[in-house]
């Protein structure tokens, strides 16, 4: 078996979320978490929603200045931005991980920075608490 964790933006959610039920998946656990990528913090449609999306990350930072790019222009420590996501977290058969795999980036996969990120781990055993069933039949 195999758990699939995704980090993927929270407007996403529920389009991930009706993804994974069409590909018959409906069992997963979901958290809301912060986090920062390889763009440190400062994807700043995060920030502030009222930079058009299409802007590159050059022209936001020098034509809507933010608190990181105050901060660079003057010397100061860099704040580090933590990225509000959510965190969906999936336990499924190795033969369905491809599915919930490609299920996840159908909806997700816009080439941009922040997209997010998918893990897949291996899971040795799972057991179901009420009854104690183990193996597959207790996902």
């Amino acid at each position: 078996m195999k758990e699939i964790v995704a980090i993927i933006r929270r407007d996403k959610l529920s389009e991930t979320r009706m993804a994974l039920e069409d590909a018959g998946l409906g069992e997963m656990t979901v958290h809301t978490v912060n986090g920062r990528g390889r763009q440190g913090g400062t994807l700043m449609t995060e920030i502030d929603p009222e930079v058009p999306a299409e802007f590159d990350a050059v022209s936001r930072i020098t034509r809507y200045p933010t608190p990181a790019a105050y901060a660079l222009s003057h010397s100061l420590t860099r704040p580090v931005f933590w990225i509000p996501k959510r965190m969906i977290q999936v336990v499924v058969p190795d033969d369905k991980a491809s599915l919930v795999i490609r299920a996840i980036m159908s909806v997700n996969r816009s080439g941009r920075f922040g997209d997010g990120r998918i893990f897949v781990c291996p899971i040795e055993e799972t057991v179901r608490i009420r009854t104690g069933e183990r193996g597959e039949g207790s996902c």
